[in-house]
């Protein structure tokens, strides 16, 4: 780690940021700049991979909030759910027109 700060200071960098320099970026951080140089801007760039990241990892963020529930039984308090993909969301997702 030494070396990789001395480097950093020996690049130009101050060596009080040097630490912060050599901090990984974060996901989001990668997904903002990178959406940033696209037409879909990087707050929408973000929303979407927060959402489809939520899906992959079946967050209750994205089984609730993007995919479509419906109701199939109700006991007592007990629910039975059937959860599909939104075509309405995939949709927005996917549609270049809408950038």
């Amino acid at each position: 780690m030494q070396q990789l700060t001395d480097l950093v200071v020996k690049a130009g960098t101050d060596p009080a940021d040097a630490k912060k320099a050599l901090k990984p970026a974060q996901c989001s951080e990668i997904v903002r700049e990178a959406g940033d140089l696209t037409p879909m801007g990087a707050s929408e760039a973000e929303a979407v991979w927060s959402g489809c990241s939520s899906l992959a990892h079946g967050d209750v963020y994205g089984t609730l909030g993007i995919l479509e529930r419906n109701v199939v039984e109700t006991q007592w308090r007990v629910n039975l759910m059937q959860i599909t993909s939104s075509p309405k969301v995939l949709f927005w997702v996917t549609d270049e027109r809408s950038r």
